[in-house]
């Protein structure tokens, strides 16, 4: 690696081997405890009362071999992190009360997890000699893989907190616990590099099981291991692995992984930076480093208001993020912006409430984080959203009121130009609010991590509603991440608001590309141009297909001039035909009228989103596509569509353009939530 790229090795001669680690409070610790107000301190004991009595899943062979036999991980998955939600409740609500009430129980937790022939999901049990799956483990080659980092960062903050109490009380159970961090993470990480997310292998992806398997290896490194030869290696190998993550990205900090996976790669490398700051202070250097701080807000320049999301690549148009995380990251940076984006998310998710309703619940560095660390997002508010930031932000209450206030998302201001070369991916807002249209596109090429081949697409909303969507990701299964993958509609061209010819449709590998990428923004318009014919096989037969997506802006007080998106495609193929269409996916039921494809974006202000095309070139069919996939239906419903527009006549070159624009019939419309 270039030297520029050793951000944390670099910083390796500052670290003493027995430096201090202790960035929390421990139970026995209780003025820190017994000062967090009543609220919180119910809350825990609460959650945990509804824990206690109960009893623990059952994980059988015939689960996890359910993975291998039908492709179906939620069978052992789901009981395991019920395993482990139940111990974090149990050892907050100990913390809270302290009366020893909760101990036996999470005995038992420690117990059972520990008793688990591995810690790895069924999933990523791939054999590093034979490089294939394997139906069980093998309990002699522990994997470390996301569930193994994981449960042990959830065990070994179990023991950090509860040490005097597990060791005085139960020592044969802390001795157990150690063990078993000794046995399936430490060894292993010092002994074997050929986990792939090590990324020490220079054609290995690279993606965000680096920091996220790196950041739990590093709790237990900081907090559990006495060898000290070892945490030497290991701390060596793991900074050069982060390293290697780093450098990954470029200086623009784009993801290409989407914001569903933001918060396990630049929010895990997050975590083991201050991991790293609270065990040698040099670490907290690394804030200042500007690649750093626009990893950091590729969160925020994704977002569209309303908790939605440009979704590109695995994810969910709309997303729960871990919006202390982002706060503390904003406050570590001093970026005011990122903070008030924290600040704001955090309140909209329901404050410090969150943790009744949390899926995925057993990280205790972001739990003691949000107590300790940055309880001013929580101390001394109501629980409601509007309350909370209005008390943190005290120059906007006149504004909230006059803007007849709904929610947070109108105290952002958000970038009205974002443009990540790394990804090639375009954002371009008509303002800073979330009022009007908000544009994103992409070109990129189709082996990117988490990909979808959708190069060329684009994304549209209006006033924060959907008007063009991408559908994201459903529920993953064994053909998600294989040579399968293509197989799943919601992966496919045919899919997204891209062309398809002769009915060939784009095809995954590095080698489909966008080519000719070129990003114009200055002020009134934002533009991205690609040429798209290599994203296609030889077989569509596509000599050129040069897109132009943009976003123009209408002037300022200008009365006469509207804000539009404008799509114009400039196309030579190599023969005569007319099986080319093109996609349009919507959220909304479209109606066509004459030369009008239009959406209800909002029934009550009558507000309309508009596509113009040529009826004499087009046909449109609209299809109707029925969802069942609990990830799809929790973000559109039970139902999205698909219009096909397919030429009326057989083409061999063609240039045409769509504009899309806001009809309503009220004169206006204030700031939206």
């Amino acid at each position: 690696m270039k030297k520029a790229d050793l951000l944390l090795s670099s910083r390796r001669a500052a670290w003493r081997v027995d430096a201090r680690f202790e960035p929390y409070p421990r139970a026995c610790q209780r003025k820190s405890w017994e000062q967090l107000p009543d609220t919180v301190r119910d809350l825990w004991i609460q959650e945990g009362e509804g824990e206690l009595h109960k009893a623990w899943p059952m994980l059988t062979a015939a689960l996890y071999m359910d993975y291998s036999r039908n492709g179906v991980r939620d069978a052992y998955q789901d009981p395991t992190f019920m395993r482990r939600q139940r111990l974090v409740k149990l050892v907050m609500a100990e913390c809270m009360e302290y009366e020893g009430r909760f101990l036996d129980e999470i005995v038992n937790g420690i117990w059972a997890i520990c008793e688990e022939s591995t810690w790895c999901w069924p999933a990523h049990l791939n054999n590093m000699d034979t490089l294939k799956l394997d139906p069980l483990p093998d309990v002699d080659q522990p994997i470390i893989d996301l569930g193994a980092g994981e449960t042990a960062a959830l065990l070994v903050w179990t023991y950090y907190l509860l040490r005097d109490e597990l060791e005085k009380e139960y020592p044969r159970v802390s001795l157990r616990l150690n063990r078993e961090l000794r046995v399936r993470i430490l060894e292993p990480y010092d002994q074997e590099s050929r986990f792939w997310w090590m990324s020490f292998d220079p054609d290995e992806l690279i993606n965000n099981w680096n920091p996220w398997c790196n950041s739990n290896a590093l709790a237990v490194l900081l907090i559990a291991e006495q060898d000290e030869e070892r945490k030497e290696r290991v701390m060596e190998k793991l900074l050069r692995s982060l390293d290697r993550f780093i450098s990954a990205y470029e200086e623009d900090g784009g993801c290409d992984e989407g914001p569903a996976y933001w918060g396990h790669a630049t929010g895990a490398l997050f975590n083991a930076l201050v991991s790293l700051s609270e065990a040698c202070p040099a670490y907290s250097e690394c804030f200042d480093n500007q690649k750093i701080r626009n990893m950091a807000r590729y969160i925020m320049n994704m977002y569209i208001g309303e908790g939605q999301f440009i979704n590109f690549a695995d994810s969910a148009a709309k997303l729960k993020v871990k919006a202390s995380l982002i706060y503390a990251f904003g406050k570590a940076l001093k970026d005011d912006e990122l903070l008030q984006f924290g600040r704001v998310m955090y309140a909209r998710q329901g404050g410090y409430e969150h943790w009744r309703d949390e899926e995925f619940l057993y990280h205790f560095q972001l739990i003691l984080g949000e107590l300790f660390h940055t309880s001013e997002l929580w101390e001394g508010s109501s629980d409601t959203a509007a309350g909370l930031v209005a008390k943190h932000t005290p120059d906007m209450q006149s504004a909230v009121h006059r803007q007849n206030y709904t929610g947070p998302s109108s105290l952002l201001e958000l970038s009205q130009d974002v443009w990540m070369s790394s990804i090639e991916v375009m954002v371009a807002r008509e303002a800073s609010d979330g009022r009007g249209l908000c544009l994103a596109a992409k070109g990129g090429h189709n082996d990117e991590s988490h990909n979808h081949n959708d190069i060329g697409s684009f994304i549209v909303y209006l006033h924060q509603k959907p008007v063009l969507i991408d559908v994201g990701v459903g529920v993953y299964t064994s053909k998600t991440f294989s040579s399968e993958r293509y197989t799943i509609w919601t992966m496919q061209s045919a899919y997204h608001q891209t062309p398809t010819v002769h009915g060939r449709t784009q095809e995954g590998g590095k080698a489909y590309r966008a080519s000719e990428v070129q990003y114009e923004a200055n002020g009134g318009l934002s533009c991205l141009t690609l040429e798209l014919s290599k994203a296609y096989p030889q077989e569509a037969g596509i000599k050129q297909w040069q897109r132009r997506i943009a976003l123009s802006k209408a002037a300022k007080g200008s009365q006469h001039s509207k804000s539009e998106v404008v799509i114009s495609d400039n196309v030579l193929l190599d023969g005569s035909t007319d099986e080319v269409e093109l996609h349009w996916m919507s959220a909304i039921e479209p109606v066509v009228e004459d030369s009008q494809w239009q959406v209800m974006v909002d029934d009550n202000e009558g507000i309309q989103a508009v596509l113009e095309f040529d009826p004499e070139l087009w046909t449109l069919v609209v299809e109707t596509i029925n969802l069942t996939d609990p990830k799809l239906t929790a973000v559109w419903g039970d139902a999205i569509y698909r219009t096909t527009m397919r030429t009326r006549m057989p083409i061999t070159s063609g240039a045409w353009q769509f504009k899309l624009r806001e009809k309503r019939t009220t004169s206006s419309i204030t700031a939206l939530a």
